[in-house]
């Protein structure tokens, strides 16, 4: 199954092939992997808008008794991420639980979640990109409960790119954790992986991350220079999630 997946993937990967470099958007609404953050920064002006399909068994629910647990329901992230300086990137999530009304009874209203990230070091050809990322952190300002915070995590994470013979290698690792008395709840730990441009795919990007929990794999492609597209594959479900999101410069 595993295998005949990936070659699916592949095979998509290829039909969707255009000449145009491309940044992940993952499926947190940052610049990453499939779910795993890295030190890239879209472009200074950079706006994007779009969501993201969790699968059943990765999806976690955010609010009530049940608060934490991974349900059997799947997931919608909608984001939007703006890149105002070339050092700074911030984003909003709402995550929707699927199958579950929002109404008054069931006292469901979709997670908001606000994260920033910081570029403290440019890559070099000896060094790598160095970002520090802020995630879901309002309660650590008192800008809301410290229970309302689903998603929480402090991470550092650097990013480097080299070639193996023709194949474009981009290698990220990086550590998460919480802050002062905010407890942890994603990137918990080391986290890492690598995004690949084989030359005989035409500038298609394979993603494989570990995102402190789960290995993940991906293929992405930006469409008519503007509509970013990934489809992600998490091996120990054997589920499918996907990315598909807006991108243009607001300046």
């Amino acid at each position: 199954m595993t295998k005949y997946i990936i070659h699916v993937i592949a095979c998509l990967s290829s039909l969707l092939a255009i000449i145009c470099p491309l940044n992940a958007q993952s499926t947190t609404g940052t610049n990453g992997l499939i779910k795993a953050p890295t030190a890239r920064m879209f472009e200074d002006g950079t706006l994007s808008m779009g969501a993201a399909f969790i699968p059943p068994g990765y999806h976690k629910r955010t609010f009530g008794t049940k608060q934490g647990d991974i349900v059997p329901n799947a997931g919608l992230n909608t984001f939007i991420t703006a890149n105002f300086f070339p050092f700074m990137e911030v984003m909003f999530r709402y995550s929707h639980e699927l199958n579950l009304p929002v109404l008054p009874v069931t006292k469901y209203f979709p997670d908001r979640m606000f994260t920033v990230r910081f570029k403290v070091l440019n890559e070099s050809e000896k060094r790598p990109a160095i970002v520090i990322g802020l995630q879901d952190v309002t309660a650590a300002f008192d800008a809301s409960c410290k229970g309302c915070s689903n998603f929480s995590s402090t991470y550092v994470v650097a990013s480097k790119q080299f070639y193996l013979k023709e194949i474009k290698v981009d290698a990220s690792i990086g550590y998460g954790g919480g802050l002062g008395d905010l407890e942890v709840k994603e990137f918990d730990g080391f986290f890492g992986g690598v995004q690949i441009s084989p030359p005989n795919f035409f500038n298609t990007q394979v993603l494989v991350d570990y995102d402190a929990t789960h290995v993940n794999l991906g293929v992405q492609k930006l469409l008519f220079n503007g509509i970013h597209t990934m489809v992600s594959y998490y091996p120990m479900y054997q589920k499918i999630g996907w990315v598909l999101a807006y991108r243009l410069n607001m300046f």
